[in-house]
């Protein structure tokens, strides 16, 4: 290569990477938004609390499994939350622009945002009963229907 080209394809390879830096800090303020906005709405504490409620049922459901598989279970899932979060940063930027984040943060910061987020676990919890009950519910409803056509249905 003649020694006049190589500073003229450095420059044009330097060039390229400067819009790269623009982009890169607009991903760095998305990102931190997202991580705004999963604080806001205590989403690794509505992660703990669900699992909290789903795991009688599945101490149920599985007798075999001892207790403490679930003690230590959910004193992991505690520990490793940071990186549930860190998982769901790419899911949260491919569904939400800049601007959409934006204005969550805004809703979330308001009182009535506040609010929804302090009441969002009880929601939550109360809802997973609800849905327990209602799914039992349709249970009983298909396995009495099924019994009186002559189909067996095991029971737990």
């Amino acid at each position: 290569m003649r020694p006049a080209l190589f500073p003229l394809i450095a420059m044009i390879g330097l060039a390229s990477f400067v819009p790269s830096a623009p982009a890169a800090a607009q991903a760095a303020d998305k990102t931190a938004l997202i991580r705004r906005l999963l604080t806001l709405t205590n989403v690794a504490a509505l992660a703990v609390t669900a699992m909290e409620t789903s795991i009688p049922a599945q101490r149920a459901a599985n007798p075999r499994i001892p207790k403490e598989f679930w003690d230590e279970f959910l004193t992991r899932a505690r520990r490793d939350m940071p990186t549930l979060v860190d998982a769901m940063l790419p899911i949260y930027d491919k569904h939400f622009t800049k601007a959409q984040l934006e204005q969550l943060v805004a809703f979330y910061e308001s009182p009535v945002g506040k609010h929804l987020a302090k009441v969002q676990p009880e929601i939550t919890v109360q809802s997973m009963q609800a849905g327990q009950q209602w799914g039992a519910r349709i249970g009983a409803e298909v396995g009495q229907d099924l019994a009186k056509r002559g189909v067996k249905v095991p029971s737990q």
